[in-house]
């Protein structure tokens, strides 16, 4: 082995584990080359050897000549008095299988991220369809900020779901409904691990919309961006409240099942008494709130048919139970008392009448 010095006049010198051999005597490390080629120089008593001469010379011998000895193993084969090591040969059948297993891991990555893509693919289509149509109602801004602020949500509950390993499909936007994930199967058997995923959306939508809101309270009164921000953090906190509401399929109702069945019935009495303060006061009904209360008779019929054929989950321990209801207490209320001081702000400089 040799290094490039630039304190001897010839440029090179032996690496130091590889002393030139004294004279007369076998070097002690075949293959070595004294001098290096083109070195012309020897220490004081040492044989003077033209360049590129391979030491210990060939039998029968008695002086090296240039380019006589061996070369070890993987120096380059042959007789021959190669100056360096050098890179063995491949045959075509060895080359031809490297390049074949590098263009399968390239085409693995392909269809690694090429799978990835189109799954949330899905998610950024439909994600654009909503903002197209709220966008109808609420212009641009604000439907990209409210999409933003579902996604948030929803990407709460998947990436929840990831780390408990509970399989879960990617976000799918519906316009007007907010969106939804599909959890596949052991969601539902363990009644701890069902209220974890779904408390995490509603508490990633409400730590978002909080951020919101308290940056627009830090902005200017009359900068435009910050009265953009209440408005959006308003509905961001209507959002996590009614998503709060306990019954199914809602994430209130499936949080609120963890601790008994009976609180759906709760959740379905609350949206029935806001579809009939509707009928009463002779405004036309919220098609929205009809087909979620609809939905939410068919989830809570079907929870109590699980519980009475015995497919239900087991009851969690009572201190569960009592730990799963103070954090669900605590974001309702948070979430309610928010969007009240949103609503607040608005009417008190003139930007809403909620009267």
């Amino acid at each position: 082995m040799l290094f490039r010095s630039a304190d001897t006049p010839w440029g090179w010198t032996p690496y130091a584990p590889y002393p030139p051999p004294a004279p007369g005597q076998p070097t002690p490390y075949p293959g070595t080359i004294y001098p290096p080629p083109g070195g012309g120089y020897a220490p004081s008593g040492a044989v003077h050897a033209p360049p590129g001469t391979v030491y210990p010379p060939p039998s029968g011998t008695d002086h090296p000549s240039p380019g006589a000895g061996y070369a070890p193993p993987g120096w380059g084969g042959g007789q021959q008095g190669v100056g360096a090591p050098g890179r063995a040969q491949g045959t075509q059948t060895q080359r031809r299988s490297g390049f074949l297993g590098g263009l399968a891991a390239v085409g693995f990555a392909i269809l690694k991220f090429g799978a990835l893509f189109a799954k949330f693919g899905i998610t950024a289509a439909s994600a654009l369809i909503a903002i197209v149509a709220y966008s109808l109602i609420f212009g641009w801004a604000f439907a990209v900020g409210l999409v933003l602020i579902i996604f948030v949500h929803e990407m709460g509950h998947f990436l929840t779901s990831r780390v408990m390993g509970v399989p879960m499909s990617v976000p799918i936007f519906i316009p007007f409904l907010g969106a939804f994930t599909a959890a596949g199967r052991g969601f539902t058997s363990d009644r701890r691990r069902e209220a974890t995923i779904a408390i995490a959306g509603p508490i990633a939508g409400f730590a978002a919309t909080l951020a919101l809101y308290l940056w627009a309270l830090a902005q200017p009164f009359a900068s435009s961006g910050g009265r953009f921000a209440i408005s959006l953090s308003y509905f961001g906190f209507f959002i996590t409240l009614l998503n709060l509401v306990p019954m199914l399929p809602l994430d209130g109702g499936r949080i609120a099942s963890s601790i008994s069945k009976w609180f759906n019935l709760a959740g379905l009495v609350i949206i029935g008494a806001l579809l009939g303060s509707q009928v009463v006061g002779g405004t036309a009904l919220n098609p929205i709130l009809l087909l979620i209360f609809l939905f939410g008779c068919y989830s809570v019929w079907g929870r109590f048919q699980a519980a009475r054929l015995g497919r239900e989950a087991p009851p969690l321990p009572v201190r569960t139970r009592v730990l799963i209801g103070a954090g669900y207490i605590a974001l309702l209320a948070l979430s309610g008392l928010f969007m009240s001081l949103s609503a607040g702000w608005l009417t008190a400089h003139n930007l809403v009448n909620l009267a």
